[in-house]
């Protein structure tokens, strides 16, 4: 909720037309749904596993959207840029990681993931700086679509469901402590 509250949303508002990201948001969510449905049908999956299958859906489209950010602003030699991009990724691995021990799988699974989503993201940058001309209008249609795919992860699968774990007074203490991070995180971070 952080991330998307205090970094995503500000930053889209006021770099994009609000009507591309609402249709890329609304887009972002009902491809989701569309995972969640193929997801939750298949009786051999806990939540947990769908929980993560659910994450890294959305870190893919997130990493696409970062790549062709990269690859269209034309922002190379841009070292705040490219330190934010790095530093960036540390909450997102963690949250992977995360996911993996709870449900137990090995190691090397995380290596599998975290490579997928670097290759992701250097063939997202290349097509961005291919086709800088229409970049624009791409970029705010992806950005809503990270924003939807990213709601739909944290509102559903995360924190819909640690409601019946954790209850509802700890959960939003554990939101709250984690957004007041995530603002510490950005503040620190260069512009």
């Amino acid at each position: 909720m952080g991330i998307i509250s205090f970094d995503l949303i500000p930053h889209t508002l006021k770099n994009f037309d609000f009507k591309g990201v609402l249709l890329g948001a609304l887009t972002g969510y009902i491809v989701m749904l569309l995972i969640g449905h193929f997801f939750h049908h298949k009786e051999e999956l806990n939540v947990s596993e769908r929980t993560l299958g659910f994450l890294v859906a959305a870190i893919f489209f997130h990493h696409i959207i970062m790549g062709f950010s990269y690859g269209a602003v034309t922002l190379f030699n841009s070292y705040s840029f490219l330190t934010a991009i790095i530093l960036h990724q540390i909450p997102e691995g963690i949250a992977i990681m995360t996911i993996l021990l709870i449900i137990r799988i090995k190691g090397i699974t995380f290596l599998y993931i975290i490579s997928i989503l670097s290759v992701v993201f250097g063939v997202s940058a290349f097509l961005g700086e291919s086709i800088k001309e229409t970049a624009r209008t791409v970029d705010t249609l992806l950005t809503g679509t990270a924003i939807g795919t990213l709601l739909f992860v944290t509102l559903n699968e995360i924190i819909g469901k640690s409601k019946k774990q954790f209850g509802r007074i700890p959960l939003l203490l554990m939101i709250t402590f984690g957004a007041i991070m995530i603002k510490i995180y950005i503040s620190l971070l260069p512009d």
